[in-house]
């Protein structure tokens, strides 16, 4: 895992950025902490020592080019990705030896890239067995057409890798791995158990979790995270970093502007069942796109 800062001055950078990270990057990137100032982010590489740091360049105080001239002084051994609406300094950006420059918004194909610049230059000789095959399971996930498709039809049972050494010392006392096709939820008395199925979507924009189904909506004590990773394989997917979304329950797609989009789904509430418009992250357009068949 490569242990990793994020410094941008603006909240939703820093979350959308995350939110990418942490959706097709979760087994390569280890986030440790973030910063929204020069003053905190010195702080914080001073004490950390990250090996990977992705930095805005227009900040409040210094930029993000004088903080990267700190940060050569300061933890010279970490490696700098700039991430920025602005492709005017990627000069002066690799002057200062940044590994990579990316523009956002961020597209994921681009930040795939600019992680395998990073695995290349933090493992020259080739990734740890263990970090390679975890890699090889990100990147797996992350074309999730083949993925979805093939793992929700199977969403009972998961089965544990055919490592043949490892079976054969674990024979002993290694079980299945058992997935149900339940969610644990609470009306605020009591745990319910729902079928996946029946769920439209899942938001945190409130702060605790809301989980919309057919029959109304529920609470969770689970992060959106957290949840991503058990509905993993799924028909359930994280569209955004405020919502996971049922992709079989949607209605229509709906275009917005400047290459966005809104998935529009029904959603119960006491007038009965009504449509609801879920944003789509535009870093997620494209994956989205392929999972509905869209052209």
């Amino acid at each position: 895992m490569i242990r990793t800062i994020l410094i941008d001055d603006e909240a939703p950078a820093r979350d959308e950025l995350r939110y990418l990270l942490t959706t097709n990057h979760s087994t390569t990137i280890d986030i440790i902490g973030e910063a929204d100032n020069a003053t905190s982010a010195i702080s914080l590489i001073t004490r950390e020592k990250p090996q990977l740091i992705f930095l805005d360049i227009h900040m409040r105080g210094l930029s993000g080019l004088e903080l990267a001239e700190v940060i050569r002084d300061i933890s010279p051994d970490s490696r700098i990705i700039f991430a920025t609406a602005y492709d005017e300094y990627a000069l002066k950006a690799f002057e200062l030896q940044a590994l990579d420059y990316v523009v956002k918004p961020i597209e994921e194909e681009r930040l795939a890239k600019a992680i395998q610049h990073v695995l290349k230059a933090l493992y020259p000789q080739g990734l740890p067995t263990a970090e390679s095959a975890s890699l090889h399971t990100n990147t797996t996930e992350s074309n999730a057409a083949k993925t979805i498709s093939h793992q929700a039809n199977t969403a009972e049972t998961i089965s544990r890798p055919t490592n043949t050494a490892e079976t054969a010392s674990e024979t002993s006392f290694s079980l299945p791995t058992v997935r149900t096709n339940k969610l644990a939820v609470d009306d605020g008395a009591h745990i319910l158990l729902i079928d996946l199925d029946s769920i439209a979507y899942i938001t945190g924009e409130s702060g605790r979790l809301e989980v919309h189904t057919d029959s109304g909506k529920y609470g969770s004590n689970k992060t959106l995270t957290e949840l991503q990773e058990r509905l993993r394989g799924t028909s359930l997917y994280r569209v955004h970093r405020s919502y996971i979304v049922n992709l079989n329950k949607v209605r229509e797609v709906v275009p917005w502007f400047k290459g966005t989009y809104w998935l529009r789904l029904p959603q119960q509430t006491a007038k009965g069942q009504e449509l609801v418009d879920i944003p789509v992250s535009k870093a997620q357009v494209k994956l989205i796109k392929e999972l509905l068949g869209i052209n």
